[in-house]
Formats: C-alpha cells, structure tokens, sequence
C-alpha cells in the first residue's frame, strides 16, 4: 500500500485556471487539500472490514524555486477478525522545476511500529535515466535506465495529453516510494470532458470559483512493476483529474480491496511569479 503515497503526494498538483489554454504551458500552483478516506467498493474478498481516516497535503513552489510536497495520510484499517491496523504515512518530496532532480524523505509507521525511514536524491544524467542516491539508509545507490519522469513532470505530461485528446498515457515513474528503490511502469486511461450533469459526482469543496472555470477529465492510472512480462497492477488510481492537476474522488484499487478518498477541504495558495 505504501508505494501508492508518493504519487499522489507529488501528484496531487495544480495549475491556474487561466494559464490552461491549448497551447499554454501548465503552471503548477501551490494549495492545500484534504480527503476523509473510508473503504471501497472492491472489498469482498479483502480481510479489511472498514477504513477510516484523513489525507492532508501541501504543495508550494514554481518552476524557477522547485515545487515541495508535503503529505500526512493517517488511517485506520479494521480486520474482518476484529483487530486494527493503524497507518502512519509521511512524505516530503522536492522537485526541480526542470526536472533535473527530485529529493525525498519517507516516513511509515503501521501500529507505531517504524516500517519505512528513508531520504534520499535522484538526478538524471544525460540520457534520460536516473540516479538515485540514499542518505538513509545511508550507502544505497540505485540506477534506473529509460525515459523516466519525477512525478510533477509527469502530471503536468496527463494534462497536456488530456487536453490534446489523447485517450491513453503511458509513462515510467520514479516518485520515491519503496524508500527510492522501485520505478513504476504506469498505464493511464483518459476519459471525455467532464461537462454538465456529470460534474455531480464532484465533492461540494470542489464546486465553486476556484475550479468551476478549470476542465476536467475522469482518468486511470495502473501502476505495475517495472519488470518484463504479464503482469497484474501493484494499484490502480481512479480520480477526476482537473486540468490544473487537482484530483478528486479518489479511488485505489488494491488486488484485494479498494480505498475511497474525498476531498474534504481545497484552499488554493498565493501564486508566487517565476521569472523564467
């Protein structure tokens, strides 16, 4: 489950309505947002119960300073035998605006019990690959070769694709989850404008003057090892992608079970101006 925070940490990111005309470039703005998350639909063979519990991210920076994620996922998972699984899940993530590098800093706790500590930086070399450096656990080195994006880079690729007419979106995905030790091969589906009616699906936080103007689409990204042959999707993530890289109503799909996530508070942040 854990593999699942950096992307939506770091891809959880928005753009100004106005600076979202074809042809523009996406402009990433800071915000915060929260969602109440609570169990899905794809639970009946799972030995999970109930869920319970809240997402809170913050996201600041442009493209001249960096963009910076920082993200709290505390939830309670309730077992079909009675007993409890209490999650603790920190991220922060730093990205340069040129996609250059990309820093991270992972924290999980299941039951207080410390099951991820790691912080690390990866650069990318010439050919496009990475480079992924680990002060702690301190030593581990790793390198991933291809055409591969940090998530900001990759957010802003959906959007354009979205906004062109593309239906698919494929891309590899280097987010620092698994401690910065795994890339992600990602397959992602892009639905029709969400127009009209079909906007009633939108959590009441996400209707208003901030992202009323702004276009959105329903989207799918699976998200599969990074390995060669058939294989099933480590997740899913099911969400209404806006065209300023806000998501909502959320949904991960597991092998076993699901987790809804909806948005419970949006506060868009001052734009700050990049001379670039």
């Amino acid at each position: 489950m854990a593999q699942l925070l950096g992307i939506l940490a770091a891809g959880t990111i928005g753009v100004p309505a106005l600076a979202n005309s074809p042809g523009e470039a996406v402009l990433l703005q800071p915000h915060r947002i929260a969602y109440e998350v609570s169990l899905g639909p794809k639970s009946g063979n799972s030995s999970f119960s109930a869920a319970s519990g809240l997402i809170a991210l913050e996201f600041t920076g442009n493209a001249c300073k960096g963009y910076e994620t920082n993200f709290r996922q505390a939830t309670l998972l309730a077992d079909t035998d009675g007993g409890n699984r209490q999650l603790d899940f920190r991220v922060k993530l730093w990205e340069d605006g040129g996609g250059k590098s990309f820093r991270f800093n992972i924290f999980n706790q299941v039951n207080g019990q410390t099951t991820r500590n790691a912080e690390g930086e990866a650069k990318r070399v010439a050919d496009g690959s990475i480079s992924v450096a680990l002060k702690r656990p301190r030593g581990s080195r790793g390198d991933f070769d291809g055409s591969i994006s940090f998530p900001s880079a990759m957010m802003i690729d959906l959007v354009e694709a979205a906004r062109s007419g593309r239906k698919r979106f494929d891309a590899k995905v280097f987010d620092g989850s698994e401690g910065g030790e795994k890339v992600y091969q990602t397959i992602g589906t892009i639905g029709e404008k969400l127009e009209g009616d079909r906007n009633k699906r939108l959590e009441p936080v996400m209707r208003g003057a901030d992202l009323d103007s702004v276009p959105r689409w329903v989207t799918s990204i699976a998200y599969f090892e990074n390995t060669p042959g058939d294989k099933l999707p480590v997740y899913t993530l099911r969400s209404v992608t806006f065209a300023n890289g806000v998501l909502s109503d959320l949904v991960f799909e597991f092998p076993d079970f699901s987790l809804v996530a909806k948005a419970v508070r949006y506060e868009p942040l001052k734009v700050e101006a990049c001379a670039k």
